[in-house]
């Protein structure tokens, strides 16, 4: 008689450790699936959550969800999977062979390899092959060495689910932690004064605005008058030059009147700059910036600024804050819900699948499934970024009981997002060229408020960039 039979219940005990075993199978699967989701929200520099415009929660919960949903469906593959046979075969099969190809695309986001389509379309195809030719040639002889390796298989999910656990947790504790620093900071005063300011200094960067460019070589045939009357009617320094090329180790140096060469950020999203006279590491010090100067001085403050988050940087030394950036790790966006946000790593996966077929496959599906090009997307949020500034700029330009007013505009930074030829947005055929005479247009509009509104000749308009063309 079998040991099995005198065990009561011992059939149920069996479903019972199959089933746990699934789990945690579908576990180690997943993190080797979506690893390149999670990473983001898990890694030591958080840098895509410090660059977040939203709270933390919009940042950790799609990634979470997404994680949860591959392990769940997952899961349910592998119980559909518990007979051994062409199913079973074919369902694990496919598993495996397809986990390389997702640890290439792990490696690409970890930057531990070169971003190369010949090795992925290599892996894709090859884990397509084998598994067609393993559900299509299957046969019974094949079940007992096929149980051996899917029980070898296991053991290293087992294993795998471990470092995939124990990311579920590091992501709870960064979301709950960034919660508690991520919130709306007091600014400097609960409502802004309503006196008008009889002197107001408004400081204009436009990012990457290039001087070398702009006036001393520039574009032939590229028309910038805006540009050409401000350096009319005004002090142009001609040889200033900026101490580093990155947007968020520049601004935080300009407000700070530090050369930083250096910035890194923390799970909190807090900022470390590195002064580059000293060679020491230090915490960004908002009131000792350029805004603490203008209270001091009388001035009211505010700031409608791209990229970095000046709401979080410096909240105590402003009246009026606000800052976007729309484009995240993942494809997520700050603005979006969070069913969106949960399919945008969905987007970017079909992304990465359609990239290993030839160029006439992938537009052909790309088009039938309204799935707009990668740099089109961004290109697309890039525009929305600079008309929600623009916008938030004219109005701090119009309200005057602000002294002291840094406005941080996205252009010229490319990607191309104008066509200087007709004056629209476009998402594809434009350049850093076309940029600039956006910016230009940018500039023009600015003036022409200062000036409808009285306050051109009594202000003092500093425009500038952070650094040039790179």
């Amino acid at each position: 008689m079998s040991p099995l039979r005198r065990i009561p219940n011992a059939a149920v005990y069996l479903r019972d450790d199959a089933r746990v075993r699934s789990v945690f199978a579908a576990l180690g699967f997943a993190t080797f699936y979506v690893f390149w989701i999670i990473k983001p929200a898990v890694e030591t520099k958080q840098e895509a959550l410090y660059h977040w415009s939203g709270d933390a929660w919009s940042f950790f919960l799609p990634v979470a969800l997404d994680f949860l949903a591959f392990w769940f469906v997952i899961f349910l593959l592998l119980l559909a999977a518990r007979t051994p046979g062409r199913t079973r075969a074919g369902i694990w099969g496919t598993l495996i062979f397809f986990t390389p190809w997702f640890v290439s695309q792990t490696l690409h986001e970890l930057d531990l390899i070169p971003t190369t389509q010949q090795l992925d379309r290599v892996l894709f195809l090859a884990a397509v092959i084998a598994a067609v030719w393993l559900i299509v040639r299957w046969q019974p002889a094949y079940a007992k060495r096929f149980e051996s390796i899917i029980a070898s298989a296991t053991t290293i999910l087992i294993f795998t689910s471990l470092f995939g656990g124990f990311m579920l947790c590091q992501l709870a504790f960064s979301a709950w932690h960034a919660s508690r620093l991520m919130g709306k900071s007091p600014l400097h005063h609960a409502q802004t004064a309503a006196a008008i300011q009889p002197h107001r200094v408004i400081w204009v960067v436009l990012d990457e605005l290039s001087y070398d460019q702009t006036y001393e070589h520039r574009f032939p045939g590229l028309k910038l008058p805006a540009f050409d009357a401000l350096a009319a009617n005004a002090t142009v320094f001609t040889q200033a030059q900026p101490f580093d090329i990155y947007t968020e180790i520049v601004l935080p140096g300009l407000l700070a009147g530090k050369p930083f060469d250096q910035m890194r950020t923390t799970p909190t999203a807090a900022l470390s700059v590195h002064n580059k006279a000293t060679g020491k590491w230090q915490d960004f010090q908002q009131h000792d910036t350029v805004f603490q100067d203008a209270l001091h001085a009388g001035y009211s403050t505010a700031v409608a600024g791209w990229y970095n988050p000046y709401c979080r940087m410096v909240p105590g030394v402003v009246d009026s804050c606000y800052w976007t950036c729309r484009y995240s790790t993942n494809l997520m966006v700050a603005t979006n819900s969070l069913p969106s946000n949960m399919l945008a790593p969905m987007k970017l996966l079909t992304w990465m699948v359609l990239n290993v077929a030839p160029s006439r496959v992938r537009l052909y599906f790309m088009d039938r499934l309204h799935i707009p090009e990668r740099k089109e997307f961004i290109t697309q949020l890039h525009i929305d970024d600079y008309v929600d500034l623009d916008a938030r700029s004219q109005n701090l330009l119009r309200d005057r009981s602000y002294g002291f007013v840094l406005l941080h505009l996205p252009v010229p930074h490319p990607w191309g997002i104008y066509d200087r030829r007709t004056g629209k947005f476009i998402i594809t055929g434009s350049s850093y060229v076309n940029n600039l005479a956006m910016a230009d247009k940018c500039l023009a509009g600015i003036r022409q408020t200062l000036e409808q509104t009285g306050q051109w000749d009594s202000s003092t308009v500093v425009v500038m960039g952070d650094h040039s063309w790179r």
